[in-house]
């Protein structure tokens, strides 16, 4: 099947709810209040103007960040699906954080390194939320209407996995801790909140609020892989072809692909028949 365009999320309706405008807005406030902020900090001890010191810089950095971005984010109502849209955008959101962790790493010490490292990894956090609520965005402003087809989908995981993860984080966090490194210890318990965060979040583990949203539906234009907190959208029109490898499905569009084993499905004889079903009508449209 020839790739193609998705389908503009302007164009193709709205249908984003007043919760999650509002969720988006806030999100979208927090994230430049951190941007700001933490460039504020470093950049007074970089240049050595400290005028205000960090105790009022901070919050007034983050202040005025919080309500540029949130003003932003509410006057334009497209802004999250346009986000959203793409892997690269939600990627640049995040972006800032790698530029806080490279200046922690290379250049700066004392409070500058220190204001770095916590940009660093609340900039990280906020950028990943505001990116999945832009995510979300697109998905629900790319499908308007309900699905015509939905089965639950247990995504995969491992519990004791991630958890091995989890105190891995934790040790190393404790160690650096225990001999008085306290920002390597704070890296390593942030990434072993950040790895159950997003473990929640992507509904890895058989228990955890949301849980029983997860569900593989099909719409007429693609199909929507819906998590917890989070879902991905894949337009029929863009999936170059479908292939069965033992009891895997696999959709290839672009240099990614959609992953299934039978295991995890519902019926996994009626998803792939629907997925068969729509991948044969969007060929015959789109040809």
């Amino acid at each position: 099947m020839a790739a193609g365009n998705t389908p503009d999320p302007i164009s193709a309706g709205d249908r984003g709810s007043d919760r999650s405008d509002t969720a988006f807005v806030v999100a979208s406030g927090v994230y430049s209040g951190v941007v700001l902020a933490g460039f504020l900090v470093v950049l007074a001890v970089v240049s050595g103007s400290w005028p205000l010191g960090p105790v009022a810089t901070y919050p007034l950095g983050f202040a005025g960040g919080f309500v540029g971005g949130g003003a932003l984010a509410r006057a334009d109502g497209h802004l999250p699906a346009r986000l959203g849209r793409t892997l690269g955008r939600r990627l640049a959101v995040v972006a800032p954080a790698l530029v806080f962790g490279l200046l922690w790493l290379v250049t700066l010490e004392g409070i500058a390194g220190d204001v770095a490292l916590v940009s660093a990894i609340l900039v990280f956090a906020a950028g990943y939320v505001l990116s999945q609520l832009a995510g979300n965005r697109y998905v629900d402003s790319a499908t308007p209407g309900d699905p015509e087809e939905t089965w639950r989908w247990d995504p995969p995981g491992s519990l004791r996995l991630d958890a091995a993860l989890f105190v891995f984080y934790v040790a190393l966090g404790a160690g650096n801790a225990a001999s008085g490194n306290w920002e390597q210890a704070l890296l390593w318990l942030s990434l072993g909140i950040v790895w159950i965060g997003t473990c929640l979040a992507e509904g890895r583990w058989a228990f955890g609020p949301g849980r029983d949203r997860c569900e593989i539906q099909v719409y007429e234009n693609g199909l929507v892989k819906r998590r917890p907190y989070t879902k991905s959208f894949v337009a029929w029109r863009d999936v170059d072809h479908t292939r069965l490898r033992g009891d895997e499905l696999v959709l290839d569009y672009g240099l990614r692909d959609v992953r299934f084993d039978r295991d995890e499905l519902e019926d996994p004889d009626a998803v792939l028949e629907a997925i068969d079903r729509r991948l044969s009508t969007a060929e015959s449209r789109y040809q």
